[in-house]
Order: C-alpha cells, then structure tokens, then sequence
C-alpha cells in the first residue's frame, strides 16, 4: 500500500515539473521532436534500401 501510494505521489510531481519545463521551454521541446523525427526518417531510409 504504502509503495503503490507512493509511486502515485512520485510520478504525479515528476508529470508537474515537466509539464511545468515543457511550458517554460517550448523552443528545447520542438528541437527535441525535430531530432527525434529526423533520426526515424534516416532510419526508414536505411531500412528501405
């Protein structure tokens, strides 16, 4: 019980503070995804040859 309760508690502040940093640094954000979609996309190219 109390390691269950817990791991809600830990997860919902961790879920608060990157929401909170995800609204204060949308530019780290959108570079993110940009490096993540264009790593898929040569990996789809790779895998297609």
């Amino acid at each position: 019980m109390y390691n269950d309760n817990m791991s809600d508690l830990i997860r919902k502040a961790k879920n608060e503070y990157h929401n909170k940093w995800r609204k204060q640094n949308p530019e780290k954000v959108q570079q993110a995804q940009n490096r993540y979609w264009e790593k898929k996309a040569r990996e789809m190219q790779e895998r297609s040859k």
